[in-house]
């Protein structure tokens, strides 16, 4: 599944930094603090590494030319993983299928974290198979919630949907890994998911 981005980010000072300073080290310390994140999240929508490195070249782009603006961003993780979704969903979008775009976006992400390297390679397959047959936006609230460490508002923010969205969600994600977790005997502490 997915690794954890790093609690104590120092956005403040990168921020003022940025957006004062134009200082290019703080503006790469904060590219490469995101990119992998940003990218295999890109990747569990659109599917096409190139893609979705012009997304989030074009994302950071957007932020280095905002300059005093960017002093209005608290929250620097919400509005990065908002703008791969959206900017994501806006390459689906143009390309020549019509389709409904919720049903073009099959959400998929997967990173080993610490706790799951405790777990045997079996159980993580399990782990991994299961999570793969959640719903996509279902998928998506999980990996933004459990593996992310992203707030309920967070990852409601960046699925552009409600809080007790994210929550339905989130009760449905579990008490279907329950489900087919518990039929394959494996025993998990489903709060630590």
């Amino acid at each position: 599944m997915l690794g954890r981005c790093p609690s104590p980010f120092p956005w403040e000072e990168l921020r003022y930094a940025i957006a004062m300073e134009r200082d290019a080290v703080a503006f790469k310390k904060l590219y490469h603090h995101f990119y992998h994140d940003l990218r295999l999240f890109g990747m569990g929508m659109i599917k096409s590494g190139p893609v979705v490195e012009d997304i989030i070249a074009d994302i950071f782009v957007k932020i280095w030319t905002l300059e005093m603006d960017l002093l209005r961003i608290d929250k620097i993780n919400t509005y990065l993983f908002r703008s791969v979704r959206n900017n994501a969903i806006k390459h689906l979008e143009r390309l020549p299928l019509q389709v409904d775009i919720s049903e073009i976006i099959n959400f998929e992400y997967h990173i080993v974290t610490p706790e799951q390297a405790l777990i045997s390679q079996e159980h993580i397959a399990c782990i991994e198979t299961a999570i793969a047959q959640l719903p996509s936006k279902c998928r998506m609230a999980f990996t933004l919630v459990k593996d992310l460490d992203c707030s309920y508002k967070d990852a409601a923010e960046i699925m552009d949907i409600s809080v007790n969205t994210v929550d339905r969600h989130m009760q449905l994600a579990l008490r279907r890994l329950r489900e087919i977790l518990g039929n394959k005997n494996i025993k998990l502490n489903y709060s630590d998911l």
